[in-house]
């Protein structure tokens, strides 16, 4: 489980007091004990007004000092309790995306928090988000207000038990125990969801050249669903997990359950892995994941197998 030691919370420049994101930025460094470094981008000067500059930084400077110092005391965080740190940065005509992972190489970070990006029907990611959930070499957690009205707050893990890698297993197991530290110290419940499909299934139904009996076809389908659960409990015993929990094991695609999944159980933060088959250097999201973040309304912890290496390179 990865255990964060070194977070960058990315500012919007606008009042931390609002953000989710900061909350969460606050409340996990203070539970790991872990560095807090707080990151603005800021849009380029004109040079016209160049003289301008270091009154400007010094300003947003100290916008995220005050807006810091009001948020933890509304948690009421003594704020000397965590170690933080602000950094204030010109764009330099350079993507945000980048100049983030470029410092989260340069600074070793474990963990990015951010908002998300407004989107238009609340669903989905955008720009600088999509960028981070691809190409930074650390977990990304983009966070979203959402209403409290659940009795228990619930996190959804979504694994996939047929690991062909060993990388792709103990990214699974990343993901079950880091839910359970975090559900664990809130009290929160945990859905695992698993989909599964038999891909087999159409093909002997419909094509008129197999001469394959009802009967046989639902005793493969049910064969096959029984080896995938067996394999879902499986890496679940071997995660060890502590909190309550429920197993969803759903046939269906992926992209089509999950996020509506996650509006129904109202899900606090869906956990889940993207991982590559592509051969492409630094392009981590397949097709299968592209299409869950383009539906998903909830807050995202997205974690990156073992060895990732970034396509974005150090300055």
């Amino acid at each position: 489980m990865p255990n964060f030691r070194n977070i960058l919370y990315i500012s919007s420049g606008n009042d931390e007091h609002q953000s989710p994101g900061f909350r969460k930025a606050v409340e996990l460094a203070r539970e790991q004990s872990s560095l807090l470094s707080v990151l603005l981008i800021h849009p380029d000067i004109p040079k016209e007004h160049e003289s301008l500059k270091k009154k400007f930084r010094n300003y947003l400077n100290h916008d995220i000092e005050s807006s810091m110092s009001a948020v933890m005391k509304d948690m009421g965080i003594e704020e000397n309790s965590i170690h933080t740190s602000i950094l204030v940065l010109e764009a330099n005509q350079i993507p945000p995306a980048i100049t983030i992972i470029r410092h989260v190489l340069k600074k070793d970070h474990d963990l990015v928090v951010k908002d998300a990006e407004p989107v238009e029907g609340g669903r989905g990611f955008k720009g600088m988000d999509m960028t981070l959930l691809r190409k930074c070499p650390c977990p990304v957690l983009l966070s979203r207000n959402a209403p409290d009205t659940a009795a228990t707050s619930r996190y959804t893990v979504a694994i996939d038990p047929e690991s062909r890698e060993k990388r792709e297993k103990d990214l699974s197991l990343s993901l079950l125990r880091l839910a359970d530290s975090l559900a664990g110290n809130k009290g929160a419940e945990i859905d695992i969801v698993s989909c599964w499909e038999y891909e087999l299934e159409k093909i002997m139904q419909y094509k008129a050249w197999i001469s394959i009996s009802r009967k046989e076809i639902d005793n493969s389908v049910e064969e096959y669903r029984k080896t995938h659960l067996s394999e879902l409990e499986k890496l679940i015993l071997e995660a060890a997990i502590s909190t309550r929990y429920h197993i969803h094991h759903m046939k269906g695609r992926p992209e089509d359950i999950i996020p509506e999944f996650t509006v129904q159980r109202e899900t606090k933060l869906l956990l889940m892995g993207t991982v590559a088959r592509t051969g492409i250097p630094g392009f981590l999201i397949g097709n299968t994941a592209e299409n869950i973040l383009e539906k998903t309304a909830c807050s995202l912890l997205a974690l990156k197998p073992d060895g990732y290496i970034s396509p974005v390179r150090p300055e």
